[in-house]
């Protein structure tokens, strides 16, 4: 089986993102437990990594939501708390913010930063043959990305951008167009994508 145009591969992830927003009860929790299954078997120390991350957002997520959202009382005996209605909210909300990052940790355990740089250059610029410029979103991205996964403590954020023009070059795999396999699968993806969305 001819080897898929990385582009293909980040339009099918994108396509399973999509999935995982239009999904519905039960859907919903099909998606969340396939995408953190697939990231406990390909990407388990990212996925973690980005939990651990995450963990602060996901408390604000639980505490918006079983305090805010209307409903019976957790403790019927207090006057105020958390609502049973706003647990299971928070709870469905957590999971698909957990099954998008499982989702992000796979993505970046598969694709090499140069892989997924010509693969987003290629998204952005379909029709062009130039590789990506210095100041372009892919490089723009993927120096971000790498600052992510080597942060080093007290940098501001606005001196990744700053060290991205110091002349240290970053690795871009060739921008080759999509082949007529790729077309097909994408063409395939999107139909299954619909389906998803109806069923």
């Amino acid at each position: 089986m001819p080897r898929l145009h990385a582009a293909t591969l980040l339009a099918l992830w994108l396509f399973w993102l999509l999935a995982g927003q239009v999904a519905g009860s039960p859907w919903h929790e099909l998606w969340s437990g396939i995408s953190i299954t697939c990231a406990l078997l390909f990407a388990p120390r990212r996925f973690l990594r980005l939990l651990r991350r995450l963990r602060w957002l996901l408390l604000a997520v639980l505490l918006t939501f079983a305090f805010a959202t209307p409903g019976r009382l957790l403790i019927p005996d207090f006057a105020a708390g958390p609502s049973v209605e706003g647990l299971l909210a928070a709870l469905s909300a957590m999971s698909k913010l957990i099954g998008m990052a499982a989702a992000v940790a796979v993505l970046l355990e598969r694709l090499t930063p140069a892989r997924l740089t010509g693969a987003i250059h290629r998204l952005v610029h379909p029709m062009s043959a130039d590789p990506p410029s210095p100041g372009s979103f892919a490089l723009r991205l993927q120096l971000v990305l790498h600052e992510l996964d080597h942060q080093v403590p007290g940098r501001d954020w606005r001196s990744w951008l700053e060290d991205g023009d110091s002349g240290t070059p970053l690795p871009v795999e060739a921008c080759a167009p999509l082949a007529s396999m790729d077309r097909v699968v994408l063409a395939a993806a999107a139909g299954l994508l619909a389906l998803w969305h109806w069923a």
